[in-house]
């Protein structure tokens, strides 16, 4: 009998450190990573040339859903973990409540969500540090942000219905190390 596949999905607000906190598990604990905004990323390169904003990312995803339905890029997701042939994965970037729900309904893996959470005013400097092309240009334009993000991705649903929340809000790696193996013992 073929052994389920670990996933852990990360949620969190722009700048709470999902990304950071699923290659610490990575690098820790030999996962695999997949980003459903690097598979957003690749679509829109391959029809849009130039800079990509967080908003163009946002109607192409809700786009997709509407054309395919609200799994598909978590179907892609599932899928690229597959064509990874490994046994452990972290998702960075689970955002709906529907991308929780797809992998928990999955027969072949098993499946956990970590809402990652930081205080706003920490997030908005990570966000600034990153100096990406969409980057908030002030504290104000961030706030709003995060409203929308809210709203169009249900992220207040998504940190009820997560499994384990995770405090990314001090600048203390070995505090941090202890909380996340905490939680991957619960889980391996």
């Amino acid at each position: 009998m073929k052994s389920k596949i670990l996933v852990v999905g990360f949620s969190s607000l722009p700048g709470g450190g999902k990304d950071y906190i699923a290659d610490i598990i990575c690098e820790r604990y030999g996962f695999s990573k997949v980003s459903p905004g690097d598979i957003i990323r690749e679509k829109m390169s391959k029809m849009k040339k130039g800079k990509i904003s967080r908003e163009d990312q946002q109607r192409l995803q809700a786009s997709l859903r509407k054309r395919y339905g609200k799994d598909y890029v978590m179907e892609l997701c599932l899928k690229k973990i597959k064509s990874m042939h490994t046994d452990k994965a972290a998702i960075a970037g689970i955002r709906f409540p529907a991308d929780i729900k797809f992998f928990k309904r999955g027969k072949d893996i098993s499946f956990y969500n970590i809402f990652v959470y930081a205080p706003t005013r920490l997030r908005f400097e990570r966000t600034l540090e990153r100096k990406r092309i969409d980057a908030p240009i002030s504290y104000r334009d961030f706030i709003n942000g995060d409203k929308n993000e809210k709203n169009i991705f249900h992220l207040d649903e998504t940190e009820k219905i997560s499994d384990f929340k995770l405090n990314n809000g001090e600048n203390d790696s070995k505090k941090l190390y202890v909380r996340i193996d905490k939680i991957l013992k619960k889980i391996m």
